[in-house]
């Protein structure tokens, strides 16, 4: 099968941190730990209780990037099984089933990435018995390698690959009503529907949201989706990136000097400390959703946040140098989202994946959809995606 791996080895490592300094393809180059396979072997059933899919969409996450760039965390690194083929934000057409299975052959689905304890054949933990599947503690074992979820296991594959194999679990149906287009988004989607049922705000608090990409506008279709009519303020210094917030709920998106703006919205008098950025005292925001995982974006959510405030770090966040004053000079709370699960919704449990799915049948992320590439043009694909700025791409997606 057609599919784009990645091999780890310290060797390779080094040499594409050290060419990346003259070219940003050294991420996806010759040396570099990635590698495009015309004919890469198909992974196998792991159990009669899974599926083999056939690939029809894949889109290139934040996360798989950090991966190729080597600017992720390593303390995943032991819950990880090299090779890997990336990609969890998947669109595919069921091509064969176990006995055990119970999903029929031409089915159209959406992946829950996540490699819990029912898809590794364990009773399940205490987070999971809870529906916190991201937080599984026996991701590093059971009858798949270790991968916390779909494109870092090398057992199942990914979406950048012609076939990936995934446990019946993890697979939700996608209406036709959905175009593929619109499907893609399922799992971006479920993040911010996560991060906010998890810390939904009263419509008296004020709300900003730090970033206005995937993830960002994903939260921001969330809160009023889900019935949020506080205010919420964007930020972002994409003045792009700004009008499609404000086209998803946003009612106002900041650019520029965004300590001095938002003190002045919310009343807070502005300091500046030597050899630092402004602070204020007073004013500030009552619930802030950090979408990038940058250290400017969560400097950003920590500065902006009002005294006794959330801080909710959707983004994500790894080895960074952050000035935590404003964490204990404002006694703010912060709160880190992970992955998906069950939501609880006015006193029902509701799979993430079917809130995402019903909310992807009144809106239209597919607008966001940028640009698209086949599998063989994967160099395009990832230049598109890691110059954003130069390409104006949102999101990039493979196709097969």
């Amino acid at each position: 099968m057609r599919a784009i791996v990645i091999e780890f080895s310290l060797l390779k490592a080094a040499l594409t941190l050290a060419l990346s300094k003259i070219s940003r393809s050294a991420y996806y180059g010759p040396l570099s730990m990635l590698k495009f396979h015309r004919e890469y072997p198909e992974p196998g059933l792991p159990g009669e209780d899974w599926v083999k899919v056939r690939t029809k969409l894949s889109g290139i996450c934040g996360s798989d990037l950090r991966i190729i760039t080597l600017s992720e965390s390593f303390y995943l690194f032991p819950l990880t099984s090299f090779p890997i083929i990336p990609g969890h934000e998947v669109v595919g057409i069921v091509e064969s089933a176990g006995e055990k299975a119970e999903v029929g052959e031409g089915e159209r689905v959406v992946l829950n990435p996540a490699l819990n304890c029912r898809v590794r054949g364990f009773e399940d933990c205490d987070p999971c018995r809870r529906g916190d599947f991201a937080v599984c503690v026996n991701t590093d074992r059971g009858r798949i390698a270790p991968g916390i979820f779909t494109g870092i296991c090398r057992d199942t594959a990914g979406g950048w690959a012609e076939y990936f194999v995934a446990h019946k679990s993890q697979l939700v149906r996608v209406p036709k009503s959905i175009p593929d287009e619109n499907a893609v988004f399922a799992e971006p989607l479920t993040i911010g529907i996560h991060s906010v049922l998890r810390n939904f705000p009263d419509d008296g608090q004020r709300v900003a949201v730090v970033g206005c990409g995937i993830i960002g506008i994903c939260t921001i279709a969330a809160l009023r989706y889900f019935g949020y009519r506080g205010e919420i303020i964007g930020i972002d210094v994409s003045e792009r990136q700004a009008e499609i917030a404000k086209r998803f709920g946003a009612d106002m998106v900041i650019t520029k000097n965004i300590l001095g703006e938002i003190a002045e919205i919310t009343g807070g008098r502005v300091y500046q400390p030597p050899r630092d950025k402004p602070m204020f005292v007073d004013g500030g925001v009552d619930v802030v959703f950090e979408c990038v995982g940058s250290p400017e974006s969560v400097d950003t959510a920590l500065r902006i946040a009002k005294p006794l405030g959330r801080v909710v770090i959707a983004g994500t966040v790894a080895r960074m140098s952050v000035d935590w004053a404003p964490v204990f000079a404002k006694e703010l709370e912060i709160v880190g989202t992970f992955g998906c699960g069950v939501e609880e919704i006015d006193g029902e449990k509701r799979d993430t994946f079917e809130l995402a799915l019903e909310m992807l049948g009144k809106i239209a992320l597919s607008t966001l959809l940028t640009h698209r590439f086949k599998i063989e043009e994967y160099k395009k694909a990832l230049w598109t995606a890691l110059n954003k700025r130069e390409t104006q791409a949102i999101k990039v997606a493979f196709t097969f």
